[in-house]
């Protein structure tokens, strides 16, 4: 009975720090919202530790193609059909 209650506040544990983390956005995403992409880079930039996070790496993406400019966006639009 200890082992199923301690089993079931692990659970109800990680449910809530899984409610608690930030939504998983996508490039295309960041290439749509550059504010918050800009806001995402320098928050990666800020905690090295998150460098690897999935929203960090997609920032970065989308930095590049907005880097480029308004021709490499369309194009970046065009081909992921956005």
């Amino acid at each position: 009975m200890k082992s199923l209650t301690k089993l079931l506040l692990v659970g109800f544990a990680a449910l809530l720090l899984a409610a608690c983390s930030e939504p998983q956005r996508t490039t295309e995403w960041y290439v749509q919202n550059t504010k918050e992409q800009g806001i995402q880079t320098q928050e990666c930039r800020s905690k090295p530790e998150t460098k690897g996070s999935s929203n960090c790496i997609n920032a970065a993406e989308a930095e590049l193609v907005i880097q480029q400019g308004t021709e490499a966006i369309k194009k970046y639009r065009a081909d992921h059909n956005l």
